[in-house]
């Protein structure tokens, strides 16, 4: 089946550079660029076997990449200081992002995990101003070593936040789940620990680099005969891209670069994304590894153009 075009900008998206929706988490970082992996303790709150796996060092990117992140997301990135009395994307430090797996037609359920720089009582009543504003009825729980605040009215998500600034967004079971990976006490079963083996085993391939993703093959997986899609931004003097597709079979990955040659040759044709014409597919057996170096004033462009609606 021919993906359509909103398929296949998602499936290069994913390839090239890992959720782009994930940009605002970095905007503001101050310190000078180097690549490091995310730490260990926030990586073990994430729930053995996600779907999904997104990790952005935001302590890692450097002021100049902030500046071009903030122009690529229109300025409005963040606006919480007038109802918090502080911009809490500013304590970000380390973000992981997880999508658990889901059937078929299920809206799956997500978490977003963060280290910061946060004190406790100030996240509560920022959220609770949040919720407040919106019309709702901000309530406090006490989960372990988290406080929590929810909405009462639309308890649809909920956050959490450590005394050592560990911050949880999340909603349902996957929220428990996330409190008690976090805490140690997140048992899985044998299905998940070894697709958390899978993940572990690809984000060796595309580390060391700022923002690492790898996805897994469940339903609705984008690409058919793919098991697996993993993809990395190093941010440096450069830009590095890399990115890894796992096929269940050599024809699989031959049929599965046509795919990606054919969106890429349509991506480039747009204004901001003509310098991912240098990016290279190299087929070896049943895998695809991707490489690509682009200069490091395309970022805000390139990113510009992967946000459009």
């Amino acid at each position: 089946m021919t993906p359509s075009r909103a398929e296949s900008r998602l499936t290069w998206l994913v390839l090239v550079l890992s959720l782009a929706a994930s940009v605002w988490l970095v905007v503001h970082a101050k310190r000078a660029p180097r690549a490091v992996k995310a730490a260990p303790s926030l990586l073990g709150a994430v729930p053995a076997g996600p779907a999904l796996l997104l990790t952005v060092d935001v302590a890692a990117l450097g002021e100049a990449t902030a500046i071009e992140l903030l122009r690529a997301g229109g300025g409005a990135l963040l606006g919480l200081r007038q109802t918090c009395g502080f911009e809490p994307l500013l304590g970000l430090r380390q973000v992981a992002f997880a999508l658990p797996l889901a059937e078929a037609g299920q809206t799956p359920d997500f978490a977003l995990i963060a280290q910061t720089t946060l004190d406790q009582e100030p996240v509560l009543r920022c959220a609770e101003a949040v919720i407040r504003k919106r019309g709702g009825n901000p309530v406090r729980s006490t989960l372990g070593d988290f406080r929590s605040v929810r909405d009462q009215k639309k308890p649809l998500g909920e956050i959490a936040i450590r005394s050592d600034g560990l911050f949880v967004l999340s909603g349902g079971q996957y929220f428990r789940d996330v409190v008690d990976a976090a805490s140690g006490r997140f048992v899985a079963d044998e299905a998940a620990r070894e697709r958390a083996r899978k993940h572990a085993a690809l984000r060796r391939t595309l580390e060391p680099a700022q923002l690492v993703v790898t996805l897994l093959d469940g339903p609705g997986f984008p690409v058919p005969g793919v098991h697996s899609l993993g993809a990395s931004l190093g941010v440096g003097k450069d830009l590095e891209l890399r990115g890894f597709v796992g096929c269940y079979s050599a024809a699989g990955c031959g049929e599965a670069r046509l795919v990606f040659e054919k969106v890429k040759a349509e991506l480039t044709q747009e204004p901001g994304l003509a310098s991912l014409r240098d990016t290279k597919l190299q087929l070896d057996g049943a895998a695809l590894e991707l490489t690509g170096h682009l200069p490091r004033e395309q970022l805000g462009p390139l990113l510009a153009q992967l946000l459009a609606p």
